[in-house]
């Protein structure tokens, strides 16, 4: 037994350093507000940064399963008003219950995610066109629920079922937590969370591999809608009423937690915990310069800016393989054996 534990190799511990850079971004945002404004690093304070990022992990996490099969989702934020919109309207002016209406709008949230998944997959259409014309199609549904009306006096029961606190910890956080853990599990413990990161690496090989790729597609969407939906539930829950564009300032945003977590955009690649530390990160940010005293509107630049260095660092990271692609396909293309076999394929008739 010994000399077997002797001759046993060591085990590599593996770092994942662009991991470990988001959460030591993380840190230093917090430590910086932390110390230009007293307030920031209170418990209360704290908890509301907790609070408004939930919304973007929530969407984040979806638009995560998205980004990782190398699609993309622009009718999220729209899918969240539209959600809120109808789900409000039942329970408002239909009595419907609380409870179904939350569990109505996580369904309309799913049909029009995987109406997305079906366009891209049957129809053939790029994910960024098919979900661009459904981004319009699902704001113009919410306008028309309601001919543009807000919906106002929702159920009381409804707010404090997405809105109240458990043993002080705001249920909306509870809520973001339960959904990270069930996507992770989903994402790294079952064949189809394998077959998402395959079909993100390569359609092609993990259709040939008997991966249902179509399919995968399709309930990737649609989870992306369903998460959609219930951010755009928590949003009605917390100012107690529905809007018809309460969701569209999520888009860019959500795609920003996932893009700063280590989301690729070529697919194949993205973590759940790290599109969670993404939204707080928006949060922090977001919270932070109003407590000093910053102009709103400066949110967008730095949003974007975040978003801009977050992919650097991540190309940056890897080579930046879209350039050294780039320059393989002009060697490749300047090659004398590729000029005679182009030759030697026009006088054979080829």
């Amino acid at each position: 037994m010994s000399n077997q534990a002797v001759d046993r190799p060591p085990r590599k511990v593996h770092i994942n350093f662009q991991t470990l850079g988001i959460f030591a971004a993380a840190a230093v945002i917090f430590v910086v507000f932390g110390v230009l404004n007293s307030n920031f690093l209170t418990l209360n304070n704290l908890r509301d940064v907790a609070v408004s990022a939930c919304v973007n992990a929530l969407i984040g996490v979806g638009m995560t399963f998205v980004i990782i099969t190398g699609g993309i989702d622009l009718s999220v934020g729209s899918t969240a008003s539209l959600v809120g919109i109808v789900s409000a309207d039942l329970m408002v002016k239909h009595g419907l219950s609380p409870i179904l209406g939350l569990l109505t709008g996580l369904v309309v949230g799913f049909l029009a995610g995987a109406f997305n998944g079906l366009l891209i997959t049957f129809a053939k259409l790029p994910p960024f066109i098919a979900t661009l014309g459904t981004m319009s199609v699902y704001q113009g549904l919410a306008y028309v629920v309601t001919n543009g009306t807000p919906v106002y006096n929702v159920p009381q029961n409804f707010v404090l079922m997405l809105n109240s606190y458990i043993g002080g910890v705001p249920i909306a956080v509870v809520i973001v937590l339960v959904v990270a853990v069930l996507a992770w599990v989903l994402l790294r413990r079952t064949v189809f969370g394998q077959n998402v990161i395959a079909t993100g690496g390569s359609e092609e090989t993990a259709w040939l591999s008997g991966v249902r790729v179509n399919r995968v597609k399709i309930l990737v969407y649609g989870i992306s809608g369903t998460l959609a939906a219930l951010g755009g539930l928590v949003v009605v829950a917390r100012i107690s009423a529905a809007q018809s564009e309460a969701g569209s300032p999520y888009l860019l945003t959500a795609i920003a937690s996932a893009v700063i977590g280590g989301a690729n955009l070529s697919g194949g690649e993205g973590r759940i915990a790290g599109t969670l530390v993404g939204a707080l990160i928006l949060g922090a940010l977001t919270n932070g310069l109003v407590l000093l005293n910053v102009a709103s509107f400066y949110e967008q630049i730095v949003t974007g800016l975040v978003v801009l260095i977050a992919v650097a660092i991540d190309q940056g990271s890897k080579g930046w393989p879209m350039l050294n692609g780039a320059r393989r396909g002009r060697k490749k293309k300047d090659t004398p054996a590729d000029d005679a076999t182009l030759v030697g394929a026009q006088t054979t008739g080829e």
